[in-house]
């Protein structure tokens, strides 16, 4: 499973240049098999740098469903640094944000970002979490605003 779309890729350009940066044929459009085949290289290409980053501490990540969202953010803007690297059109925004997305990979697979993962590669406890205790005589279920405030 990829950790993103196509479509999250039109979520930071505009549909046209994506079919532009993935296609030589001016009647492609984003359906186009041309245009699907490379902009998914360029998903499978950015997937594999996150996996190098984030499977050794999170081995499960890749079975997860829904991706976190920061993950799917991640490789949506290193899918598209991918397709403007193959036309030789990489302008300095893309460079940036191309390496804003490597330290955040770096800071969550060294634990200095919280991307909301347990240690599967599931999503962590939520505040809608239950937390139960038998410390007592009593059975006790705390939610995740009680907890904090211990």
């Amino acid at each position: 499973m990829a950790y993103c779309t196509i479509t999250d890729l039109t979520r930071w350009i505009e549909s046209d240049e994506l079919v532009r940066l993935c296609s030589s044929d001016d009647a492609a459009t984003i359906a186009s098999a041309d245009v699907i085949a490379v902009a998914g290289e360029a998903i499978q290409s950015a997937d594999s740098q996150i996996d190098s980053y984030l499977l050794g501490r999170w081995p499960g990540l890749r079975g997860y469903s829904p991706v976190p969202d920061e993950i799917g953010r991640i490789s949506a803007v290193l899918a598209v640094y991918q397709l403007y690297l193959r036309r030789r059109a990489v302008s300095g925004m893309w460079r940036t944000s191309y390496q804003d997305c490597l330290d955040r990979l770096a800071a969550a697979s060294s634990g200095e970002l919280d991307l909301g993962l347990d240690e599967d590669g599931g999503m962590a406890a939520g505040p809608e979490a239950l937390y139960r205790t038998d410390a007592l005589e009593t059975d006790r279920v705390y939610d995740r605003e009680k907890m904090d405030k211990f």
